[in-house]
């Protein structure tokens, strides 16, 4: 006669793979990582223990051992903490490994030496958009925004190349939890109905533009980088002073621009125009 054997609570329990393998001071190490690439600031130990609720000694034990790697820098005279160079190699590495990446370099070195002024590369994350790689200008004036960096996507032409040709339930469903949108210049398009009018300019256009809605003084030109269905995974700008990028320059050199971005385009499947792309 076959016994009944007793099954505790805990041991019936079904544990996902995920939680079966975790590693706590692992999750807690790549939440510290996260959380300083999300703050453009760098923070203390305090600020750290109050974003991720971590004991002070373990917070600070694992920011020692983060800092010994490299993956975290402590300001000396702040003592403050923000990413260390070692993450900047990591995702320099991942960006030139990956097809996007390898598709959208030569573009990038060309844009550069033509213009003679920065040239980016970004994708989109939310309302957000990350750098992940650039060609700086050599000219004295000139905006630098480094690699991994976020910045809003409603102020910025790269953010608004993306949005405009990413699914429209897409970016209706991110901006219905906006009543308005930060405001960086008097220029700046902070109401999410007119910023959704003028996505359909963009995609009408096939490219996107920043007139100092972001920073005075400077504007940006921005072409999205499209995939076989025809969603914007990245967009390329051409940054420089607004005395630069006139309404007359824009309206020559963006057709050109989209032109060329296009070619990323095609490397990774996707349309050769944007303008086709149905609304």
């Amino acid at each position: 006669m076959a016994q009944s054997v007793p099954v505790s609570r805990n041991t019936a329990r079904l544990e996902s793979p995920a939680s079966r393998y975790s590693v706590k001071a692992v999750d807690k190490a790549l939440r510290i990582l996260e959380t300083l690439g999300k703050n453009s600031a760098e923070l203390s130990l305090v600020e750290l223990t109050r974003h991720l609720n971590i004991e002070k000694s373990t917070l600070h034990r694992l920011l020692a051992t983060l800092d010994g790697r490299g993956f975290v820098r402590k300001d000396p005279a702040s003592l403050r903490y923000s990413l260390g160079i070692k993450m900047l190699e990591l995702g320099t590495a991942v960006t030139a490994r990956s097809a996007l990446g390898r598709a959208a370099a030569p573009l990038l070195d060309r844009l550069a030496v033509r213009y003679r002024q920065t040239v980016n590369l970004a994708v989109l994350d939310g309302l957000e958009i990350l750098y992940v790689a650039k060609r700086e200008s050599p000219e004295p004036m000139r905006l630098t925004v480094e690699v991994g960096r976020r910045l809003p996507a409603h102020s910025t032409a790269l953010g608004k190349a993306m949005l405009a040709f990413r699914p429209a339930l897409e970016v209706r469903r991110l901006l219905s939890r906006k009543r308005k949108l930060q405001q960086y210049t008097p220029r700046t398009i902070t109401s999410p109905r007119r910023l959704l009018h003028h996505l359909e300019e963009v995609r009408r256009a096939g490219f996107a533009v920043d007139r100092e809605e972001l920073t005075l003084g400077m504007r940006c030109l921005a072409a999205p980088v499209l995939d076989f269905t025809g969603c914007a995974i990245a967009a390329v700008s051409i940054t420089a002073p607004a005395a630069l990028l006139s309404e007359d320059r824009v309206a020559k050199l963006g057709p050109r621009l989209m032109a060329e971005v296009a070619e990323v385009s095609r490397a990774l499947g996707g349309p050769g125009d944007p303008r086709t792309m149905p609304g």
